[in-house]
């Protein structure tokens, strides 16, 4: 009721293009867009993939209910009221890669927590649904493919009750093969080659060009713009690229390398400035990583837009009183979008779990697994907008609960 049939912004719009016509651009993931297709054969439009997302969700806090009721008793119950904390719940409408992956590794955990707070072994079907959990997240959000080996090691230790390297190397192996399942199937569909990175690489000539005073943008670019380096400098701002990439072109293409000759010529242009300026290249990725954690910020950086943006298919949302509240809240409560915050109790979490010898090793994998996520934004980032770290959050919350739940845990319980 709050988000049907689901938000689209016009990222979200481009895929669901991509969707109904079969071609498909590796500017978003295509497994994602190869998806919707299937579903869109059940119900037209972001219907489908809102319930599935919202199903994960909702099914997580569910089972993470059930694993901790063994400590908690009836208390767990409460549990799923968490769920309607804004901070993971605003996100939830949007239909993102970031709200699909967070969700699908969010089910992925709770299945093996569930299993290891009871001491039993994953089912079958458990084990059957993992496999596609993983496969699922890595195909919608390449990049987070760095957050899978510790999942599959906690998968592993819950079966084993020991860690080594012969773990290691299963968990690799799970690992591998998780990427693998996606990219067959994408391999086979009509694919358009159009890489994602010239968004940061962009960012970061502009930055560079904007710290030195040389322009350092491809030539293809300085067509396209046509504007000095002194009105360049005005549109350039931590945190966000949109204004740059996307503002001065006043389309949806924005500064995108328009054939292969021009994405090799940024390419060079981007390494060279590198190569030549790599105190000011690491100072723009500095700043603009702390602008995506919000520390020193006293608001909230975008965190999403309860509307459906102009389309050809008929799809429009009407806000709703719960919407319209959301809306409000990053404004009204910018510390709930912090995510140096969710990542700080994650680390104190972690802390009382190993003093207090408990849940030592889903805390320790949870939050390995969340900080070699956050981790690789400092590089690739283009923005700070709330939802890349999406994932983040939802280790964050289950560590937390692990160091609450564990001063009812009874003696057995322990590692």
């Amino acid at each position: 009721m709050t988000f049907f049939p689901g938000w689209m912004s016009n990222d979200s719009i481009m895929q669901y293009r991509e969707a109904r016509a079969g071609e498909f651009n590796t500017w978003h993931p295509v497994l994602m867009a190869w998806w919707w297709r299937q579903l869109d054969h059940l119900y037209q439009g972001p219907a489908p993939f809102l319930i599935q997302n919202l199903l994960l969700y909702w099914g997580a806090w569910g089972v993470l209910a059930n694993a901790i009721r063994r400590d908690v008793g009836q208390y767990a119950y409460l549990l799923p009221l968490l769920g309607f904390w804004p901070g993971f719940f605003f996100v939830l409408g949007e239909i993102w890669k970031d709200v699909a992956f967070a969700c699908s590794l969010f089910m992925g955990w709770a299945i093996v927590i569930n299993a290891y707070c009871w001491r039993r072994k994953t089912s079958r079907l458990e084990q059957c649904a993992l496999v596609v959990l993983l496969s699922f997240a890595v195909g919608v959000k390449t990049n987070g493919i760095v957050a899978i080996p510790f999942l599959a090691l906690f998968w592993l230790f819950n079966e084993q009750r020991r860690l080594g390297a012969r773990s290691a190397l299963l968990a690799s192996l799970i690992s591998v093969a998780t990427f693998l399942i996606p990219y067959g199937i994408t391999s086979l569909l009509p694919v358009k080659n159009d890489n994602p990175i010239q968004y940061t690489q962009v960012y970061d000539l502009f930055a560079i060009s904007v710290k030195t005073g040389d322009n350092r943008l491809p030539k293809y670019i300085n067509d396209r713009v046509q504007l000095p380096l002194s009105e360049l400098q005005k549109r350039y701002a931590v945190g966000k690229n949109d204004n740059l990439f996307y503002g001065i072109t006043k389309d949806l293409i924005g500064l995108r390398a328009p054939s292969s000759s021009d994405a090799l010529d940024l390419r060079k242009s981007w390494l060279a400035a590198i190569n030549s300026n790599p105190s000011d290249y690491l100072m723009h990725r500095w700043d603009n990583f702390l602008s995506l954690l919000r520390i020193g910020q006293s608001s909230a950086a975008y965190v999403a837009t309860p509307s459906v943006v102009a389309n050809e298919f008929g799809i429009k949302f009407e806000t709703n009183i719960i919407s319209e509240w959301l809306a409000t809240e990053p404004e009204t409560h910018p510390w709930i979008f912090y995510p140096w915050l969710y990542l700080l109790l994650a680390l104190i979490s972690t802390l009382v779990l190993l003093i207090r010898k408990k849940y030592r090793a889903p805390a320790l994998l949870m939050t390995a697994s969340s900080l070699v996520f956050v981790v690789p934004h400092f590089f690739i980032t283009p923005a700070s907008d709330y939802r890349y770290l999406y994932y983040s959050y939802f280790c964050s919350v289950m560590i937390i609960v692990f160091a609450i739940s564990s001063f009812r845990t009874v003696p057995d319980q322990e590692e």
